[in-house]
């Protein structure tokens, strides 16, 4: 009996355990399950940066500038008795400017545009040599020299763009087009003691090309960060100029073409989305 008494409680036992983790298991399904008014959304997708349209902004960085320049004797060196001089004008500066331009973007990675742009330069240099008389060859004191002096004020251009995105906020481009700046002459050659002077200063606004290339990247959808590379080559300048004493041997001054180089980062707006 108390065999039999045993089993059964043990099997009363084992039932009872059996509807409390059923009604568990059931309460733990029933929390899991959605309630029947849950409304559920996607995660919102954030369209690609869209680089069309019009944009405008600023520049700083730095600017080198290179140019060959001379003094010719005339109406040849053996005529005026003096060697003819060549001096390398190198110079830097701090440069700024405005850009304006439009972008287009196409087959989705690909962006073009045209882009116009004005800079403030300060690159003023000067060089001063000796005369090296025809026939001697021997120099000469001071009071008989050449000065030869350039200033590039102001460059400005007028450029196509085409790039490609490499990320949809990061646009890696090459640009290219028409170049003008804005530059100061003078010169002078001097022999005191004879009383020769050659004097002449003029500005000018000369023509060229620029190239370059650059990284543009997308902060926000209105702003865009760069930071570019640009080559200029200009023009030259030349200018004959008489000695009062000695109109007869008058002084030639050219400046061959000027290469400038140039390094910034800029900040551009871009109008609508």
């Amino acid at each position: 009996m108390n065999s039999r008494r045993t089993i059964q409680n043990a099997a009363i036992a084992a039932v009872i355990v059996a509807g409390v983790n059923a009604d568990i298991g059931a309460a733990a399904f029933a929390a899991d399950m959605p309630s029947r008014g849950a409304v559920y959304t996607k995660a919102p997708v954030v369209p690609p940066y869209n680089w069309t349209g019009f944009y405008v902004g600023g520049t700083v960085g730095g600017l080198w500038n290179s140019q060959t320049a001379h003094w010719d004797p005339l109406p040849s060196p053996p005529a005026f008795g003096a060697n003819a001089i060549m001096s390398d004008l190198k110079a830097s500066s701090f440069v700024g400017g405005v850009h304006g331009g439009y972008n287009w973007q196409f087959a989705n990675s690909w962006v073009a545009g045209i882009e116009a742009d004005w800079s403030w330069s300060g690159a003023n240099v000067s060089a001063t040599t000796p005369w090296t008389f025809f026939v001697s060859n021997n120099l000469v004191g001071p009071g008989v020299e050449t000065t030869l002096s350039s200033k590039l004020n102001w460059l400005a251009t007028a450029r196509g763009r085409i790039g490609y995105l490499v990320t949809p906020q990061a646009l890696v481009y090459v640009t290219g087009g028409a170049a003008w700046g804005g530059f100061d002459y003078s010169a002078s050659a001097v022999y005191v003691n004879n009383d020769y002077t050659a004097a002449s200063s003029f500005s000018s606004t000369k023509t060229g090309y620029v190239v370059g290339g650059g990284v543009e990247y997308a902060l926000w959808s209105n702003w865009l960060l760069r930071w570019e590379y640009q080559f200029y080559r200009l023009q030259g300048a030349s200018i004959t100029a008489a000695s009062t004493a000695f109109p007869a041997l008058p002084s030639g001054f050219r400046w061959d073409n000027s290469d400038t180089h140039v390094v910034r980062a800029g900040v551009s707006y871009k109008f609508g989305n």
